[in-house]
């Protein structure tokens, strides 16, 4: 397998699951937190990253492995805040302020609710097979991380 390949693998894994989030959106009503507002951000990168990797970056620079880490880290990082995300939803830990059901009866009670997004992040909207969407994103982008970390090992090992 190429490097190519991987990061057109890449493209293809990111680009599913950033229009699937759209999907559930725009069509099943799921709409999204906070959070999952930001794991978006990340499949954005990869995306890009993965175009720029195919187009510019594997034709011009000959540092594919250095290029390889980069990916396979952004993956790595789109698993951790899934990983963030699905613990909020689980309870396993407490998730921003702003991002929670908890609502503080104060006197700026009214202030806190009108700056307060109507999402919430402990909420879960949406569950494919009993996981959440976080879980999955946090699976899948872990998966995909351990993937390429794997090829890099691999290539290496063969020196090609």
């Amino acid at each position: 397998m190429t490097n190519n390949n991987i990061y057109k693998i890449s493209l293809l894994a990111s680009s599913l699951m950033l229009l699937s989030a759209f999907y559930l959106e725009y069509f099943q009503g799921a709409l999204p937190c906070d959070l999952c507002i930001t794991q978006r951000w990340f499949h954005g990168l990869i995306i890009t990253y993965s175009l720029i990797s195919i187009f510019i970056l594997e034709k011009f620079i000959n540092v594919k492995i250095f290029i390889l880490i980069v990916l396979s880290f952004t993956w790595l990082a789109s698993a951790i805040a899934g990983l963030y995300h699905f613990g909020i939803e689980m309870n396993f830990w407490l998730g921003p302020d702003d991002c929670s059901s908890n609502i503080d009866f104060s006197k700026d009670l009214l202030t806190y609710l009108l700056n307060k997004s109507p999402i919430k992040c402990d909420e879960i909207m949406f569950k494919i097979l009993g996981l959440s969407l976080a879980g999955w994103n946090a699976l899948l982008s872990f998966l995909m991380s351990l993937a390429i970390s794997y090829f890099i090992i691999f290539k290496r090992s063969l020196s090609i």
